[in-house]
């Protein structure tokens, strides 16, 4: 019983338990940091939705987060990098939000309809993020060596309308890619306007009977596309 309790005792700190007792941890750290990366990009936004772009520090930042500022710095080694963050996060809370919206659709005319209707309804929930989406695009274009961000930013928006459009598109034509591009482009285009008027002149009434006309005109165009027959 002795031997068989000191072979036990080896096993336990043999280099298998050892690696699997570092992998365990290793799990743990990684699922902390990314957690305290989450925070972070959430202060972010709470900081930008008050201050401005301009105004928001990354003081202000760790405090919203409730971190040290020493670990937002340990996490994002600048300023800029955690607005990509944000403008990622927000990017890819949209595309899940069109992919739930649309979800269901029977054909190209409904998916449109939808998408539209989800991305006003995104836009309506909270306007102060919308402001915020717009001030990171400009202050991106403004500043050296970041108007990539804003193009990057765009690129996404489109790319998600183009990932649930194409999936209802005619699949027997070379064409049906450049024309699923510049649907997207233009549904984009549209919802954009809308909510910078909406933004610059409130009037919510306005604004949805001109979601409303912006579906139609957006069908037609997939009809003038050859996306839709009919």
């Amino acid at each position: 019983m002795a031997a068989k309790k000191e072979h036990l005792a080896v096993e336990k700190d043999s280099p298998a338990s050892a690696t699997v007792a570092g992998g365990v941890t290793g799990r743990r750290a990684g699922r902390k940091a990314r957690e305290t990366r989450e925070r972070l990009i959430e202060g972010a936004l709470l900081a930008l939705c008050e201050d401005g772009v301009i105004g928001t520090t990354t003081r202000k930042i760790a405090d919203k987060a409730d971190v040290r500022l020493g670990t937002l710095h340990y996490h994002f080694e600048t300023k800029d990098a955690l607005l990509l963050a944000v403008l990622d996060t927000l990017g890819s809370k949209l595309a899940q939000t069109l992919r739930r919206g649309v979800a269901g659709s029977r054909d190209l005319d409904e998916c449109i309809e939808r998408a539209l209707l989800t991305d006003w309804a995104f836009a309506e929930e909270n306007m102060a993020i919308q402001i915020v989406q717009y001030e990171l695009t400009l202050y991106a274009l403004r500043t050296e060596g970041a108007p990539w961000m804003a193009k990057r930013q765009y690129r996404d928006y489109v790319r998600a309308h183009v990932d649930i459009f194409g999936v209802h598109a005619p699949n027997d034509r070379p064409s049906t890619t450049e024309s699923v591009h510049k649907l997207s482009q233009l549904v984009m285009a549209g919802i954009d306007g809308i909510i910078l008027q909406e933004l610059a002149d409130p009037n919510l009434a306005r604004s949805r009977m001109a979601v409303r006309g912006l579906i139609g005109a957006m069908q037609a165009l997939a009809r003038s596309l050859s996306l839709i027959s009919g």
